[in-house]
């Protein structure tokens, strides 16, 4: 119930744009609009100001609420350009299709991915979903001086096949968080600081993540373990697994923390996002 709660308390503008959207659609079917506006049609002719209202009024029901629907769609997209989806404090955990809706149907362009789960963080900007992710750089803020990242390889033997890609960023991540099946292939811990270093970004800690993919030709599967903040995971997500810098891996997994106390482990099975 509180996820329910949550989608609609972050989600009512939409949900009430597509309501209305609806509406407009039934409109005619249920309210008699030559009826209704039987001395506008008698005493205008068609021109090409009143082109779509007129066949609208006119034309019958189907055409009426096509014309409608896409007339208040137009409305609603102009509306949407400069509104920021996800901008209430709650947890943002929903489907793709409904960010591909808002983003390509009800044209919002900016999405704010904070409490987004970070599958979904990597999933949107790949995919640029929205044209903008706004985040404020004063919430993650540059450390002067930030040492080298530390890079561990680890089960090299096991062959290039899949990689294990680890990313300690504000939380350390042990081997016992990541399930049994994934632990014995090849796998490159890149840590910033000890991965308890607070909400900071780091040109550093992406650099190396790129240079690090850039040692392989070819990476048939990447499994990502991350516990990346926001204004990383956008950077990662979009320089070193974006659709021009992708080129040498063929698929990519990531994997969400499990949300319970004590030592959170990874799900077992990845979100595919490409």
């Amino acid at each position: 119930m509180k996820k329910i709660a949550d989608f609609i308390k972050s989600n009512a503008k939409q949900i009430l744009e597509v309501a209305a959207l609806f509406a407009v659609i039934i409109l005619p079917w249920i309210v008699n609009l030559q009826e209704l506006f039987k001395v506008y049609i008698e005493s205008n002719s068609l021109t090409p100001d009143n082109l779509w209202w007129y066949f609208a009024l006119t034309c019958g029901n189907p055409i009426a609420s096509l014309i409608l629907f896409c007339a208040l769609l137009l409305v609603l997209r102009k509306i949407n350009c400069d509104y920021v989806m996800n901008r209430c404090y709650v947890y943002h955990d929903y489907c793709y299709a409904w960010y591909w809706f808002c983003a390509k149907v009800l044209g919002i362009k900016k999405c704010n991915i904070i409490l987004v789960p970070i599958q979904m963080q990597f999933k949107l900007v790949i995919r640029s979903t929205f044209a903008i992710y706004p985040l404020e750089d004063d919430d993650y803020p540059v450390i002067d001086n930030e040492s080298e990242c530390n890079v561990a390889k680890s089960h090299e033997d096991a062959g290039e096949s899949t990689l294990n890609l680890i990313l300690e960023d504000t939380y350390i991540i042990e081997e016992q968080q990541i399930s049994k099946q994934n632990r014995d292939v090849l796998s490159i811990k890149i840590s910033r600081n000890n991965g308890s270093n607070g909400r900071h970004f780091s040109q550093i800690f992406i650099d190396s993540i790129i240079n690090v993919l850039q040692e392989y030709k070819w990476i048939p599967v990447v499994n990502v373990y991350a516990t990346t903040n926001p204004k990383n995971t956008l950077h990662i997500a979009r320089r070193a697994f974006g659709s021009m810098s992708r080129g040498n891996v063929g698929h990519l997994y990531v994997f969400q923390q499990q949300h319970k106390e004590g030592i959170r482990l990874f799900e077992r099975k990845g979100h595919k996002i490409f």
